[in-house]
């Protein structure tokens, strides 16, 4: 895992030193916050929590050094409040996902634009109740497909589907890491 990262980084800070003087005109930056849900595939989250968590934010950050390929990172909080399945006791969990990717984009005539991207990270899972606290990180991937329109200067509204590749062992335990994650936002293209 934190090799992955390490290449990652790597590749974020050496594409745009390495990019023509002729493609630098055309790079931008675009930063988005957006907020939405999240829905798990679990039978063991479905039954203390319901059918996912609330995305409270996402932040995303892309770099594009080229007009159709970018790099970004992406920093999600995902929290969900239920109730134990013995006792009807209260149980809270959060999740923290970190991933850096790599984007292509499309823009059509109209100005709006599709993209892609694909990326892998790691994830923050925190989890009360009265069993006690589990803290732990695991590895995860994502695939996100979104739409961005400009609504005034570098304002711009956006949409995505992001899947976050769960289940994931632990401990003889399968639990669900990530969900499909569906969420609308704001954006600022530089």
């Amino acid at each position: 895992m934190k090799k992955i990262l390490f290449l990652s980084s790597c590749i974020l800070i050496s594409v745009p030193l390495l990019s023509h003087a002729s493609e630098r005109e055309h790079t931008w930056l675009t930063t988005d916050l957006s907020a939405g849900y999240v829905f798990k595939h679990d039978c063991r989250f479905k039954d203390v929590y319901g059918r996912g968590m609330v995305n409270i934010i996402t932040a995303d950050g892309c770099y594009y050094p080229w007009s159709f390929l970018g790099f970004g990172a992406k920093l999600s909080y995902w929290r969900a409040h239920g109730h134990t399945t013995f006792l009807q006791l209260r149980a809270h969990a959060q999740e923290v996902p970190f991933t850096l990717y790599v984007r292509g984009i499309k823009e059509f005539e109209c100005r709006l634009q599709l993209y892609g991207s694909l990326g892998a990270g790691f994830a923050w899972i925190k989890e009360n109740s009265y069993l006690g606290d589990v803290r732990l990180y695991k590895g995860i991937g994502e695939l996100e497909i979104g739409l961005r329109y400009p609504v005034w200067r570098c304002l711009t509204l956006m949409s995505a589907f992001r899947y976050a590749f769960p289940p994931q062992t632990q401990v003889g335990k399968k639990f669900d890491v990530g969900g499909c994650d569906l969420r609308a936002g704001i954006g600022l293209t530089f």
